[in-house]
């Protein structure tokens, strides 16, 4: 990341809250003296617990999955794209709603 973008100050990475998406991350996989010239670099930003707009997303890619791809096998990322193009507009026509059913009385 810091590679594609040698001029930014700050690079900002916008993450889930997975334990491993830690600036100590990068002492592990680059060790002590590069962690400190990237992290220096990057500016960590993590998405709210709740998240509802990657659930949302998580949804998305599991209807493609599900009704674009389902079980067969796609060879080639042109025939991924070729597939996902033809499936989009007629899933967009259905315009779907999220149906939550955790609502914050259930949180408290």
């Amino acid at each position: 990341m810091a590679r594609a973008y040698p001029r930014a100050g700050r690079i900002r990475l916008v993450l889930d809250n997975l334990n491993t998406h830690t600036p100590a991350s990068l002492t592990t996989a680059f060790g002590p003296k590069r962690d400190h010239a990237l992290a220096s670099r990057f500016e960590f930003l993590h998405t709210p617990k709740s998240a509802s707009w990657l659930n949302a997303a998580e949804i998305e890619a599991s209807l493609v999955s599900r009704e674009c791809l389902g079980h067969n096998r796609i060879r080639t990322l042109t025939g991924l794209r070729g597939r996902v193009r033809q499936w989009n507009p007629a899933a967009d026509g259905v315009r779907r709603e999220i149906n939550w059913k955790f609502t914050a009385r259930d949180a408290e």
